[in-house]
C-alpha cells in the first residue's frame, strides 16, 4: 500500500531508483564478496588440510629416521641398508612444501625456522649414532650421550608440530567465526534480490554464474583433496532426545577414506546413526567427545582406539563445531602409536641392556684376571698396499706373565714378531694374517718353549674390530694325555686280540646284557663253542634257549629269572646242544657292572672228563701207595733182614781168618762189605724220601739260624778234614717241620763239602733277602704274597748248568762212584722237602767254579 504511494510520485520513484539501485549495488556486493569469501573459504580448507598434511607427514618422517636408527643399533645391523639418510631427501621436500604453504603466515614461518634447527641437531645426532660400531659390544658414556641426543631433538620436534597444529586450529575456528559473521546476511540479501530479480537479474546472473563456477571448481578442488588425503574427515549432526541431550550423532559426510577402515563406501555410510554403524565409538569414549565439543563449542584433539570387524586402529582425531554438526579430521597413528610403543619397549631393552652390559663388563673384567687363559688383544698393522705386516699388542692379561714370563709392560706396545719370533715358525702368523683379512675364526696348536720349558700352547685367533684377539692355554698335559690314550688304545686293541686269542686258546666265551634295554652280545669263541660262526645269530634269553639241554632247562630259566628279576648272580653248570649235536659242559660266572649283566662261560667238557681219569688215576694212585707202603715194610723188615744177616757173616769171616785171605780173595771181600754197606744207605734214603709226607700239625716256626747251627755240628768231621769255611748271614723264621728242614739244609752242605774244590781253599756262603712275589723271576706256583729267598752258595767243582734239572731226579749222578761217594737220592729229598714247604729251589753252576742253590719259602 504506500509502496504504491511512492511509486505515484516520480521523485518518489526517482529516491527510490536510487536508492534501489543503491541497495542492489550494496547486495550485489555483498553477495559478491559472501561467494568471494566462501571460495576463500574453500581454498583455505583445502590449503588447510594440505598444511595438517604436510605437518604429518615431516613429522612422521622424523620418527621414522629415529626408529630406523635405533633399529641398526640395537639389532645390530652390519649391513647398513636401512639408514635415517634414506628419508632426507623426503624430508627436504616436505619442508620446502611446508614452508611454501604457511609462507602467509608468520608465526607458522618462525616455528619452522625453529623445526630447522632442530631438524639439523636431530640429523647430527642421528650422524653421530650411527658412527657407533655395529660389533660393539659395549656402550660407552659417549655413545649414550649420542642416542640421548637423538631422543631430546625427536621431543623437541614433537612439541614444535604440537605448537603448529594449535596455530592451524586456531586459524581454522577464526575463519570459521569469520564464515559465520559474513553469512548473516545472506537471508535479507536473497529477499530483497527476488523483490529486484527484474532489475538485477542480468548483472546478478552474469555475476552469479561466474561465481558458481568458480565455487563449483573450488569444490571438485575440495573434493579432490577430500579423496586423496590419508585423513578421515567427517561431520556429524547431532539427534537430541526428549531431555535435550545429544543421545546420537547421524553421519552426515565422510571421505573415501573411510572404507579403508568400515570397508563400506562414503555413499553407503552418510545419513546413517553412528549407533547403528559404529557402536564401538559408544564405548571407546569418541562419542563424549563429539558430544563435549557440541556443546561447550571449543576444539577437541584427542587419539582413542577404534575395533571393527577384527581390524583394530587407533586414531588421532581432531574435532571443531561446526553450524549445526562437527566436522572431525581423524589420522591413522596406529604405525606411530606402533613405532612410539616399539620405541618404549626398545628403550627398556636399551637400558636393561646397558645395565647387562656394565654387569657384562664388570664380569669379563673380573673373568680377564681371574682366568686360566691367557687373552691378547692386537691391533693389524698393513703397508700401502693393504697387506699385513706384524701386530702390535694392545692389551695382554695377567696370566700371559704367569706362562710365559714376560711383563705385560714389557708386551704392550710391540709386535708379536719382536717379542715372539717362533710365531712365524709354528705358523701362527699365518693364521693371525688369515684370520685379519678373512675375518674368520681359527685355531692353532704348537709347541713352544716358554721361560726354559717346552709346553704345547692351544690359540684361538678372532676378528674383533680392526684387529685380533687371541685366546691362549697351556694344554701339555692335555696333549700328553691324549699321546698316552692312543697309546692305551693301541694297548688295548693288542688285549682285545690277545684276549680273543686267550678265550680260543682257553675254550671260554664271555657275554654282556644290559639290564634297560635287554640289548645283549656274546664273543666270537662263544658262537664257537656253539659250533656257530661269529654273530650268526643275535643273542638273546629266546634264541640262546634251543641251545640249552633239555634237562637242564629248568635250572638254566630258573638261574636267568633270578639274574634279570632279582639281580642274584650265582655260577652254574649246564649242558649244552651244539649246532652239530654235541653236548658240551658249560660251566656260567658273571657280576653286575653298572646296570650291566657280565659273564663268562667255560666249556668244561674235557676237564669233567680229565676229572673223571683223575678219579681213575687216583684210585689207582691209592692202590700204588699201598703198594708203596708194603714195599716200605718190606724194605725196613724183609729186605733189611737178609742184608743184616750178609753184613753180620761178613764181620765173622773178617774176625776168623781175613788175615788168610789171598790179595785177590781179600780184594773180592771188600767189595761185597762195601756192596753191603751202600745197599744198606740206598735203602735208608729210600725209605726217607717215601716217608715225606706232612700234616699240618706238624708245622712249627723254625729258627733257620738255629738249624745252621746244628747242620755244622753234625758235619763238624768233614768241615774241619775239608777245611771249609762257612760264611752265614742273618736267616729268618720259617713255618715247617723242624727235623725236614735241619734234613734239607744238611744234604746241601754236606754236597757242598763233599765236591769242595782242590784248587783253592774251600768256602760256603749262605745269605737270605726277603722278596714280593712279582719279584721273583724264576717259574712256580707262587701262592704266598712275599718269600724268603735263602742263597747256599760254594767255590767247588760245580756242573753244567744244562744238568740243573737232573741234579733232583730220583738216583741220577753226575760222577762216578769212584769219584764221589753218594746215592744219588739226596738232592731229590731236599726238593720233595721245600716243595712240602709250598716253596721252590733251583741250582746255577758252572762247571770248576762253583754252584749256588736258591731257596723259595713262603715268608
Amino acid at each position: 500500500m504506500t509502496f504504491k504511494k511512492l511509486a505515484s510520485s516520480s521523485k518518489f520513484f526517482t529516491v527510490l531508483l536510487i536508492l534501489a539501485i543503491a541497495l542492489l549495488m550494496f547486495i550485489g556486493s555483498v553477495s559478491y564478496k559472501q561467494v568471494v569469501r566462501l571460495g576463500e573459504s574453500a581454498d583455505w580448507v583445502s590449503h588447510t588440510l594440505q598444511i595438517n598434511k604436510e605437518i604429518n607427514q615431516l613429522f612422521s618422517y622424523y620418527d621414522q629416521m629415529q626408529s630406523t636408527e635405533f633399529k641398526n643399533v640395537l639389532l645390530r645391523d652390519t649391513i647398513g641398508i636401512s639408514s635415517f639418510k634414506v628419508y632426507q631427501s623426503e624430508v627436504l621436500a616436505s619442508f620446502k612444501k611446508l614452508k611454501e604453504l604457511t609462507g602467509h603466515n608468520p608465526a607458522q614461518q618462525k616455528t619452522l625456522l625453529k623445526v630447522s634447527q632442530w631438524q639439523d641437531s636431530l640429523y647430527q645426532a642421528l650422524s653421530a649414532m650411527s658412527q657407533i660400531p655395529y660389533q660393539k659390544s659395549t656402550y660407552s658414556e659417549g655413545d649414550q650421550n649420542k642416542i640421548a641426543d637423538v631422543a631430546s631433538a625427536v621431543t623437541q620436534l614433537n612439541l614444535l608440530e604440537n605448537q603448529m597444529q594449535r596455530e592451524m586450529h586456531l586459524q581454522l575456528a577464526k575463519r570459521t567465526e569469520e564464515y559465520k559473521s559474513q553469512i548473516f546476511f545472506t537471508p535479507i540479501m536473497t529477499l530483497l534480490l527476488g523483490t529486484f530479480a527484474l532489475f538485477i537479474f542480468v548483472i546478478s546472473y552474469l555475476q552469479i554464474n561466474a561465481q558458481r563456477k568458480k565455487t563449483v571448481t573450488a569444490e571438485k578442488f575440495l573434493q579432490n583433496i577430500l579423496a586423496s588425503t590419508d585423513n578421515i574427515i567427517s561431520y556429524f549432526l547431532p539427534i537430541y532426545n526428549d531431555s535435550g541431550e545429544i543421545s546420537d550423532f547421524i553421519i552426515e559426510f565422510t571421505n573415501e577414506k573411510i572404507e579403508e577402515v568400515l570397508g563400506e563406501k562414503s555413499k553407503n555410510i552418510a545419513h546413517k546413526k553412528m549407533s547403528e554403524l559404529v557402536p564401538i565409538n559408544f564405548q571407546n569414549g569418541i562419542f563424549e567427545e563429539l558430544a563435549t565439543v557440541m556443546n561447550a563449542g571449543t576444539p577437541s584433539k584427542f587419539e582413542k582406539f577404534f575395533n571393527y570387524n577384527g581390524n583394530s586402529f587407533w586414531f588421532k582425531t581432531t574435532a571443531v563445531k561446526m553450524e549445526k554438526g562437527v566436522l572431525t579430521t581423524s589420522t591413522d597413528s596406529t604405525a606411530e602409536r606402533q613405532h612410539t610403543q616399539n620405541l618404549k619397549i626398545l628403550n627398556e631393552k636399551l637400558e636393561i641392556q646397558n645395565k647387562q652390559l656394565e654387569e657384562t663388563k664388570a664380569f669379563l673384567n673380573n673373568i680377564l684376571e681371574s682366568t686360566s687363559n691367557t687373552i691378547s688383544h692386537l691391533s693389524t698393522e698393513r703397508d700401502q698396499d693393504g697387506k699385513v705386516t706384524d701386530f702390535k699388542y694392545l692389551f695382554t692379561n695377567k696370566e700371559s706373565e704367569r706362562l710365559t714370563g714376560k711383563q705385560t709392560t714389557e708386551v704392550i706396545g710391540n709386535s708379536i714378531s719382536k717379542i715372539y719370533p717362533s710365531v712365524h715358525e709354528t705358523g701362527l702368523f699365518d693364521l693371525m694374517v688369515k684370520c685379519a683379512d678373512k675375518g674368520v675364526m681359527v685355531t692353532h696348536e704348537a709347541l713352544y718353549t716358554l721361560k726354559g720349558v717346552p709346553l704345547w700352547i692351544h690359540t684361538t685367533l678372532n676378528k674383533l674390530d680392526n684387529g685380533i684377539t687371541l685366546t691362549s692355554y697351556d694344554i701339555t698335559q692335555i696333549v700328553t694325555s691324549k699321546q698316552r690314550l692312543l697309546e692305551l688304545n693301541e694297548q688295548l686293541t693288542i688285549q682285545n686280540s690277545i684276549l680273543n686269542d686267550a678265550e680260543a686258546e682257553a675254550n671260554i666265551g664271555s657275554y654282556r646284557l644290559k639290564i634297560t634295554d635287554m640289548e645283549s652280545h656274546m664273543s666270537d669263541n662263544f658262537y664257537r663253542i656253539l659250533e656257530c660262526e661269529p654273530n650268526e645269530f643275535k643273542l638273546s634269553a629266546e634264541s640262546y634257549r634251543p641251545y640249552v639241554h633239555p634237562k637242564d632247562l629248568t635250572i638254566y630259566d630258573e638261574k636267568v629269572k633270578l639274574a634279570l628279576e632279582d639281580k642274584i648272580i650265582s655260577n652254574f653248570r649246564y649242558r649244552i646242544i651244539t649246532k652239530s649235536g654235541k653236548v658240551k659242559y658249560l660251566q656260567n660266572t658273571g657280576h653286575y657292572l653298572q646296570n650291566e649283566f657280565i659273564g663268562v662261560v667255560r666249556d668244561i667238557t674235557k676237564e669233567l672228563q680229565n676229572e673223571q681219569k683223575l678219579k681213575e688215576k687216583n684210585l689207582e694212585l691209592k692202590r700204588s701207595n699201598s703198594e708203596l707202603e708194603s714195599f716200605n715194610r718190606v724194605a725196613s723188615h724183609d729186605l733189611q733182614e737178609p742184608l743184616r744177616k750178609i753184613q753180620l757173616f761178613i764181620s765173622r769171616i773178617n774176625d776168623a781168618g781175613s788175615d788168610k785171605f789171598s790179595k785177590k780173595q781179600e780184594e773180592y771181600f771188600n767189595k761185597i762189605a762195601s756192596s753191603a754197606d751202600r745197599m744198606q744207605t740206598l735203602i735208608k734214603y729210600l725209605l726217607s724220601y717215601s716217608r715225606l709226607n706232612i700234616n699240618k700239625r706238624d708245622y712249627l716256626m723254625v729258627d733257620l739260624n738255629l738249624v745252621m747251627e746244628k747242620v755244622q755240628e753234625d758235619l763238624e768231621a768233614p768241615i774241619k778234614e775239608t777245611g771249609m769255611k762257612i760264611l752265614i748271614g742273618d736267616l729268618p723264621e720259617v713255618r715247617g717241620v723242624p727235623f725236614q728242614l735241619e734234613q734239607l739244609f744238611t744234604n746241601l752242605v754236606s754236597n757242598s763239602v763233599k765236591y769242595h774244590s782242590t784248587q783253592q781253599i774251600p768256602k760256603i756262603k749262605i745269605d737270605c733277602r726277603k722278596l714280593e712275589r712279582n719279584e721273583i723271576q724264576h717259574n712256580f706256583r707262587k701262592k704266598a704274597k712275599q718269600y724268603y729267598c735263602i742263597s747256599i752258595e760254594d767255590n767247588g767243582i760245580g756242573f753244567d748248568q744244562k744238568d740243573s734239572e737232573k741234579i733232583f731226579e730220583l738216583f741220577q749222578r753226575l760222577h762216578y762212584k769212584s769219584e764221589y761217594s753218594g746215592s744219588g737220592i739226596g738232592l731229590a729229598i731236599c726238593k720233595k722237602i721245600v716243595e712240602k714247604h709250598k716253596g721252590h729251589i733251583v741250582a746255577q753252576g758252572e762247571l770248576n767254579k762253583g754252584a749256588t742253590f736258591y731257596i723259595y719259602l713262603p715268608a
